[in-house]
């Protein structure tokens, strides 16, 4: 590195380092379900976030137990990106699978994760099987719809591309089940036995997918949308090199 590109480089650690960080204050204000201590897995836990912030701001609600994270069986709301200003929001959280809980926990960090300010609330909340479910609280509602106001949209210039890229995974489950269903009775020999044993693996996909909706996941049809590409490309493969051998 020349002595030039240096002392570039240096003056912009430098400046990046000098940057004062965001002031961002948040506050956990209610949580809900509240009042119950059992629900059934795929049940939401919804944070209602009042929040203050000099910069954009991400927000998300973490459940932890022990003063750690718990990840296993954990779904959510992602992190949507907030403009600056003040107001309030929610956010949302949720288990697949019997998890327990004894905090929950507001967090407004960076697209890095880097943390700004949090903020929580102690409540011990199990997820069973059979339990009942709860009735949403009447906040719940109304900011779940007012959340897309004060979100920043992505970028214009890559909206046609995100949704183009979007049209075509959703395409590609149908254009998948097509394939599969054409080279399980066109394909023999190896390619066959190949067709045959990616057939059942995307129908215990399919399995998994029609049981956990059943049970009331939103999110399991997702699996369907980023496997479809890949049973796909992997049934083309069969189909050209069962064609390549045919000729």
């Amino acid at each position: 590195m020349t002595k030039a590109a240096l002392g570039i480089a240096m003056l912009w650690a430098g400046s990046a380092m000098a940057q004062p960080a965001p002031n961002v204050q948040i506050e956990l204000y209610d949580v809900d379900p509240a009042g119950v201590t059992t629900v059934p897995p795929h049940t939401n836990v919804y944070g209602r976030i009042v929040y203050t912030t000099d910069a954009p701001v991400r927000l998300v609600l973490v459940p932890y137990r022990n003063g750690e994270p718990v990840q296993d069986g954990f779904y959510n709301s992602g992190s949507p990106q907030y403009a600056p200003g003040s107001g309030e929001t929610v956010a949302w959280f949720g288990f697949d699978k019997p998890q327990t809980i004894d905090e929950i926990r507001a967090v407004a960090n960076d697209f890095h994760g880097k943390v700004f300010a949090e903020d929580s609330i102690e409540q011990t909340l199990r997820w069973r099987e059979g339990a009942t479910k709860p009735q949403k609280a009447a906040w719940v509602e109304p900011l779940l719809k007012a959340e897309k106001n004060v979100i920043v949209p992505p970028p214009a210039e890559f909206g046609w591309f995100a949704a183009a890229i979007t049209q075509l995974f959703f395409l590609l489950v149908p254009l998948s089940v097509g394939l599969q269903i054409y080279a399980w009775y066109k394909l023999d020999g190896g390619p066959g036995r190949l067709a045959r044993l990616s057939g059942y693996a995307m129908g215990a996909l399919w399995v998994f997918v029609i049981l956990t909706g059943i049970a009331g996941s939103n999110l399991s049809p997702i699996w369907l949308v980023f496997l479809s590409p890949l049973f796909a490309m992997f049934l083309v493969g069969l189909l050209v090199v069962a064609r390549a051998r045919r000729r």
